[in-house]
């Protein structure tokens, strides 16, 4: 840039040189004009000595910066970590805390303790007593109703009755019609069937029944839920009927007559049931019941005990089948 400077000087001169040659009645012209680039030339040169100023500025900033920048190296260089290992140590930090805050929300939320609105208390009545009928054995024609005590929260004791009227006619047809009746007839040593006409008796049952939930969560105390009882039962029966035989009315002379038959019938049962009672309507109760029993069952004047009878009837002796359901109102 200098050079060009120079030239460019040099051929300012060359041409006023030039000037000073020219014709004497262009002289004041000539003159003014010298004037007039002489200052100009001033100007220029005091533009051109800032320019070379402003440039020298220039030339020496990226020194100095360059200065700096070795100055900032050498501390650096001095130093005795790496900064990439610096960094590298901070990002793992930060992971780190970064993780430690995810595990701090996760356990929050896996340990915080649920609150629940405690449940409203369910009243339950303490009941002593129930007194049931039923149906099923309506179906026999006998009537039995039963009590239960409640001895504790446990335990409780059933006692029931019977009371006994079958014949064919009424809701007892379909049991009745199915008996097989048979009598011991001496003369023979055999067992003569007769068409029975009324079937009419009583007994009792007892039973010491053990509620088997009494101790679970739900405290289904006596007289409510599962349970298991031994049982004991006994009955009188009398079974009337009637039944056609030849009798002699004159010597030699034989006449069909109806012969009527009375059997008094003692049974004694003893077993085990396993039951569900489930209240009703806080007040009624429904007892489903069912089990097994060793039945025995005997004839006035006749030794021992019945045989080969079948498990329907009435005079069955053997093991049997219970079942039932009772209908009860809680007090």
């Amino acid at each position: 840039m200098k050079q060009n400077l120079t030239c460019l000087t040099v051929t300012v001169g060359f041409l006023l040189v030039m000037a000073s040659g020219l014709p004497a009645n262009g002289q004041d012209t000539i003159s003014q004009k010298s004037e007039m680039l002489d200052l100009k030339l001033q100007l220029l040169d005091s533009k051109l000595e800032l320019l070379d100023v402003k440039i020298k500025l220039w030339e020496s900033k990226p020194k100095e910066l360059d200065v700096k920048l070795e100055e900032i190296g050498a501390k650096i260089d001095s130093m005795d970590f790496d900064p990439q290992e610096i960094t590298t140590k901070i990002n793992e930090m930060d992971s780190f805390l970064k993780e430690a805050r995810e595990n701090e929300v996760v356990r929050t939320v896996e340990y915080q303790p649920v609150v629940t609105p405690d449940p409203e208390p369910v009243f339950i009545p303490a009941y002593k007593s129930v007194i049931a009928l039923d149906p099923v054995k309506l179906m026999e024609g006998t009537f039995c109703l039963s009590y239960e005590r409640v001895l504790n929260s446990r335990f409780s004791v059933n006692v029931g009755g019977m009371a006994t009227y079958s014949t064919t006619q009424g809701i007892s047809n379909y049991y009745f019609s199915n008996q097989s009746f048979a009598y011991f007839d001496a003369a023979t040593q055999m067992y003569q069937p007769y068409e029975g006409e009324v079937m009419a008796g009583g007994g009792f049952n007892i039973q010491f029944r053990n509620y088997l939930l009494a101790n679970h969560n739900e405290r289904q105390k006596a007289p409510r839920g599962l349970y298991a009882a031994p049982q004991v039962t006994y009955r009188n029966m009398k079974i009337t009927g009637f039944t056609r035989e030849y009798t002699e009315v004159e010597p030699g002379e034989f006449e069909l007559v109806d012969k009527q038959i009375i059997q008094h019938l003692n049974i004694f049962a003893g077993g085990v049931i396993v039951g569900m009672k489930l209240p009703l309507f806080k007040v009624l109760s429904v007892d489903i019941f069912a089990g097994g029993n060793i039945r025995l069952s005997k004839y006035k004047g006749e030794e021992g005990f019945t045989r080969y009878k079948n498990w329907f009837n009435i005079d069955f002796s053997g093991v049997s089948p219970v079942a039932g359901i009772a209908l009860g109102i809680l007090k």
